[in-house]
């Protein structure tokens, strides 16, 4: 488990490769279901007012598009057996990161904790930019760019599936 963290944390800082992530399936399905959960739980401490129902929407939404846009431009690249790392390496990170921010959100009140919203959020972009850039062989810029592409069709998505509902429920958290 310890060598696993190190793994990602590695990962976080730029230091080591999504090659090195493990492809075993169990492992793969284990990291999608954190990153569930903790997405999910991430929602619902940064937007009280989402029911725990939508904040699992939101996050399988988001995971679901993240990996058809990893898978699509690993299969364009003709580099799909690098998916299972791949996919990997982002789940995990992402999981790195926002146990990093979960704690930094809890100690951090006004504009701190909105400041750490976005550091946290360019961490990631910056983080899931590098596991494409050595996942699709391709210079760093490009895998920046795809990371920030991927993460804008993915709130253009969840705004077009559950707009209404977290007009909804976010207006009632600001009421």
């Amino acid at each position: 488990m310890v060598a696993v963290l190190r793994l990602f944390w590695g990962i976080c800082l730029l230091r080591l490769g999504p090659e090195l992530v493990p492809t075993r399936t169990w492992f793969l399905c284990a990291l999608v279901a954190g990153q569930l959960a903790l997405a999910a739980v991430r929602q619902a401490v940064v937007w009280p007012g989402l029911s725990t129902a939508l904040a699992i929407n939101v996050a399988l939404i988001a995971v679901a598009v993240i990996a058809c846009i990893t898978w699509f431009a690993l299969y364009v690249r003709n580099f799909e057996v690098r998916f299972p790392a791949t996919l990997g390496a982002i789940m995990g990170t992402s999981l790195v990161i926002e146990v990093a921010f979960l704690a930094a959100y809890g100690i951090t009140t006004g504009v701190f904790r909105e400041g750490a919203l976005w550091l946290f959020l360019l961490w990631e972009i910056t983080v899931v930019g590098f596991i494409l850039h050595r996942a699709l062989s391709c210079k760093l810029w490009v895998g920046v760019l795809l990371a920030v592409a991927t993460y804008a069709v993915t709130l253009v998505v969840v705004q077009a599936a559950l707009g209404p509902a977290l007009a909804a429920a976010l207006g009632n958290a600001a009421n």
